[in-house]
């Protein structure tokens, strides 16, 4: 039986004890503001300031070898291009005196002029990209979903989906010059089909830009592919799994597990693509060797090709350089605000 004596001495034992707990936090809450006083400001930003700036001279230096490669091949012939775009050169490429911006004007068939043969080259150029990049992406996914599949002998058709990555640009182009040789009759079925009276489906306005296209899809598609089979390889399995046990069919998965998380890849397959159609020269140069009948395939490349090795007008050529990639900075940054939106990077 606890007595009113006791529970007195209880209660004095268990005050000094909160007294005791109360001191020990107040000290405790002033040993942090005792030790910010006592360190040096200058020990505290000096030292990292020091680090960083050691860090990025170590960075700058690794980055040198790089930096100079660029600086020699892509950053000065670009400045220089621009530069040269607002001159009259001779036949060495020295600027002979300043045309402001009628290069430009011309290749854009704003100065009144009425040759359109350069803006209908950028229009060519757009046609052939929409040939080539939405018919080249499907093909290679429709492809990769075949090749994820577990059958006996799927490496086989893995390594000939991806046999393009081997031959070059212009290894294909003989082979495809070579098929769409009229003499030889092997796309004359093509002719027939389509009703066509032509010697050959490169001769023919109609056909030419379009069998070019087909043969640049045929050669981009071992990239593409990899890069699409990497992408779905990425998918977690148990995403399916659980689709699975749901009741999901293989169009539901496709749809609602595949796709959205096979975005970023498709974006990244888009831009790349573009780029490339938009730099394609090789398989002109080799399949037509000209502007193509009727200038169906004049690109701008090909264009600029013609400008700066057959005409010798450094100038005009670099106008068109300039105007090549103000259209590829647009359509990537385009790419990147409309569609990254509807990107799923996880």
């Amino acid at each position: 039986m606890i007595t009113p004596h006791k529970s007195q001495e209880v209660a004095k034992i268990s005050n000094e004890a909160a007294a005791g707990e109360s001191g020990t936090d107040a000290a405790a809450g002033l040993l942090p503001n005792l030790g910010a006083k006592s360190a040096p400001a200058s020990l505290t930003t000096t030292r990292p300031t020091k680090a960083r700036y050691g860090d990025l001279g170590a960075a700058l230096l690794y980055m040198a070898p790089a930096l100079l490669v660029f600086a020699a091949f892509t950053f000065i012939p670009f400045i220089r291009s621009i530069w040269l775009s607002f001159f009259v050169t001779d036949q060495a490429g020295n600027p002979s005196y300043f045309n402001d911006i009628k290069y430009y004007t011309r290749i854009l068939n704003l100065d009144g002029s009425g040759r359109e043969e350069y803006l209908q080259s950028i229009l060519v150029t757009i046609k052939f990209t929409v040939m080539v990049v939405p018919a080249g992406i499907v093909v290679a996914v429709g492809l990769a979903l075949l090749a994820t599949a577990k059958v006996r002998g799927i490496g086989i058709f893995r390594t000939i989906f991806t046999s393009t990555v081997a031959i070059s640009v212009a290894s294909a182009s003989v082979i495809w010059a070579l098929l769409y040789n009229p003499s030889i009759g092997m796309t004359n079925w093509v002719l027939d089909l389509l009703n066509l009276k032509t010697q050959g489906i490169l001769l023919d306005p109609a056909t030419a830009l379009p069998a070019v296209a087909f043969m640049t899809i045929w050669t981009s598609l071992g990239f593409d592919f990899i890069i699409a089979l990497a992408g779905l390889q990425a998918i977690p399995q148990d995403l399916y799994d659980s689709s699975s046990i749901d009741g999901a069919t293989g169009w539901q998965q496709f749809r609602s597990i595949t796709l959205p998380l096979l975005t970023p890849t498709l974006l990244f397959l888009v831009i790349i693509s573009t780029i490339a159609a938009f730099q394609a020269f090789t398989q002109f140069n080799v399949l037509i060797a000209n502007e193509g009948p009727d200038g169906s395939t004049n690109v701008m490349v090909y264009q600029l090709f013609s400008s700066f090795f057959k005409d010798n007008r450094y100038g005009f050529a670099s106008a068109i350089a300039v105007v090549l990639f103000v259209v590829l900075a647009t359509l990537s940054i385009i790419q990147f605000k409309f569609l990254d939106r509807r990107v799923h990077y996880q």
